[in-house]
């Protein structure tokens, strides 16, 4: 796995935010997620990530947040994130009290959040694809982090990809599908 997976992801995830518009009631390839609700699991999910780069622990997530701060405070945060990632991190952070290597849980957000800004692009007709090379690394680690095995309600089941690219089939491995061009 190479060191900038994250980056690569947070790159992708600030490629699509200037295209999502204002209307944030648009449904979302995350099935019953509209583009605030996923907003706000994305700042969420930042926020995470960041407090165990700088913290060295990831505490159990509390209440959901009720809104999001819009696509300016996730970029801020987003390059808050890579900062840590590049002058903070620690060898293992402690993710609901167990340890893990550092190296894994910037795996893990490469994960949600290249996903995720997919699932935010995807609110629009023709959303922009996952990058290949980006596409490809996850998808070697997805079966490690997300297995066949209890996904539901987090995932849905593997579906068919339309195309061979890298990007469809991961999505096709975490249940989700590109909108036909």
């Amino acid at each position: 796995m190479s060191e900038d997976l994250l980056e690569r992801a947070v790159a992708y995830l600030l490629s699509v935010l200037p295209d999502l518009g204002s209307d944030l009631s648009t449904p979302t390839g995350c099935r019953g997620w509209n583009t605030r609700m996923l907003l706000a699991h994305v700042d969420e999910s930042i926020a995470a990530l960041r407090e165990g780069l700088t913290g060295g622990q990831v505490a159990m997530p509390g209440a959901p947040l009720p809104n999001c701060a819009g696509t300016l405070h996730i970029r801020s945060r987003a390059m808050a994130l890579l900062g840590a990632w590049a002058n903070e991190r620690p060898r293992s952070v402690v993710v609901f009290g167990r340890p893990v290597p550092a190296h894994v849980l910037g795996t893990v957000g490469a994960l949600e959040l290249a996903v995720h800004a997919w699932d935010l692009a995807a609110a629009r007709s023709n959303p922009p694809p996952i990058p290949d090379r980006l596409a490809r690394e996850l998808l070697s680690v997805a079966p490690e982090l997300v297995p066949l095995a209890d996904r539901s309600p987090l995932f849905a089941a593997p579906i068919e990809p339309r195309t061979t690219a890298p990007g469809d089939q991961l999505l096709a491995y975490l249940g989700r599908t590109r909108p036909a061009s």
